[in-house]
């Protein structure tokens, strides 16, 4: 029979090397793991408050998105959809958009979670008009109805660091919406997008008619 700690994760296992590191006396016991294990687990690697603010975006949406190319220019309206799940045990959301940009077909992935060592949610993002990373980190507001978060990257046509801004806001339970901001150098932050977000809902299944 295998001893109980051999099945604990490998963080557990780190955890434990770094406390026997620390103890002259000893390696603590896999007991000592264990205990380790459930407090980080409890405090850390548990599903909490703002994972339940982002499960409210969790859904299947159709999406309107408006994007403007420069300041005061006319915005460009576009058409496209979104499926956004709950993954590893309710602890991130992960989101998925298809659609087009500026008539070329588009596809973009992303997650999003709550930190809870840090206190802070964290974003990345991924699509195919680039093959960046975007990192975005922030807060929440209004008991977690608007989330927003700010990433920087290097803008590849000027070479310029360039901050990005995404704010979320939950209007009701069938509708969010998405804007983006986004600032270069000493210019002034302008809002280059916004994705209007529709829930998709089911159709309700026919009620049985009784046989006569």
């Amino acid at each position: 029979m295998k001893p109980r700690w051999i099945a604990l994760p490998v963080l557990l296992v780190f955890c434990c090397a770094l406390a026997a590191q620390e103890q002259p006396q000893g390696p603590p016991t896999p007991e000592q793991c264990e205990a380790m294990m459930k407090d980080y687990m409890a405090k850390y690697g548990t599903p909490g408050e703002h994972q339940g603010h982002l499960k409210a975006m969790a859904g299947r949406w159709t999406t309107v998105t408006k994007m403007w190319p420069a300041p005061g220019a006319p915005p460009q309206e576009s058409k496209g959809k979104a499926a956004h799940k709950m993954i590893l045990g309710g602890r991130y959301l992960e989101t998925s958009y298809k659609g087009d940009f500026f008539g070329s077909p588009f596809a973009g992935t992303g997650h999003a979670a709550y930190d809870r060592y840090k206190k802070k949610y964290v974003e990345t993002w991924v699509d195919t008009m680039s093959t960046m990373v975007l990192v975005s980190e922030g807060q929440c507001s209004d008991g977690g109805k608007s989330r927003t978060v700010t990433g920087t990257y290097d803008d590849p046509m000027t070479g310029q660091p360039t901050v990005m801004r995404s704010v979320y806001t939950l209007q009701d339970p069938d509708h969010f919406l998405l804007e983006m901001y986004t600032k270069q150098g000493n210019a002034p932050e302008f809002k280059m997008m916004e994705i209007q977000h529709t829930r998709v809902k089911r159709a309700k299944k026919a009620a049985a008619t009784p046989a006569a």
